[in-house]
């Protein structure tokens, strides 16, 4: 009798064990920059927009913040390379189509596209790719990841800190499968100020 007490007691004790390890290891998958749902980041206040723009080449519509002036696009193509791989092939490639500056607070936004030249790498993976790598890259760089939909549109956010500046990275692919990026930047003493232009700004984007 009291031999099987004692197994009772030890499988209950292993199996003790066993659950703690698994949500140990569940809590530790969950690192500092785990993708959160933010749902409540998206606003739309119409009195912060500017002009709406539309673009059949990005697939999309969307506004700027208000009082950000559409420049001429002088960023010349970004190049996101993936580590210490020198194959030319090997990197992602961020062409801005679109430029908007607000002189006041110095924010910028840039919109454009995201493309790479590595056939080895399937359509319905670059996006998981290029995230990871950019989750890799600003790491140490007080980043958060999050995502959130809209307008059927599955959207996922990179905020990070650069010296004084605050930047979001809104990534999301359109209704043909391009990836699209919009660059937000805004000097940290303005974000507060800028805020709900930048949640308008984002929530106005739409396919076409």
């Amino acid at each position: 009798m009291k031999s099987s007490v004692c197994k009772k007691n030890y499988f209950f004790l292993l199996a003790l064990i066993s659950v703690s390890s698994l949500m140990f290891l569940i809590s530790c998958g969950k690192g500092k920059n785990a993708e959160t749902d933010l749902s409540d980041f998206i606003a739309f206040d119409k009195s912060k927009l500017g002009i709406e723009v539309t673009d059949q080449s990005l697939g999309i519509k969307f506004f700027p913040p208000n009082g950000w002036d559409l420049k001429q696009s002088s960023i010349s193509r970004k190049v996101e390379s993936r580590g210490s791989s020198t194959n030319p092939n090997d990197n992602f490639f961020y062409q801005p189509v679109y430029v908007f500056f607000d002189k006041t607070t110095g924010g910028l936004l840039s919109v454009g596209k995201v493309e790479t030249s590595d056939t080895t790498i399937i359509k319905s993976a670059r996006l998981n790719y290029y995230k990871g790598l950019l989750n890799t890259k600003y790491r140490n760089n007080d980043l958060s990841v999050g995502n959130f939909v809209r307008s059927k549109i599955y959207f996922t956010q990179l905020k990070f800190r650069k010296e004084n500046l605050i930047s979001y990275k809104i990534i999301f692919e359109n209704s043909s499968g391009d990836m699209i990026q919009f660059d937000y930047t805004i000097p940290k003493d303005f974000l507060e100020n800028a805020d709900l232009s930048i949640k308008s700004s984002v929530g106005s984007i739409q396919p076409m």
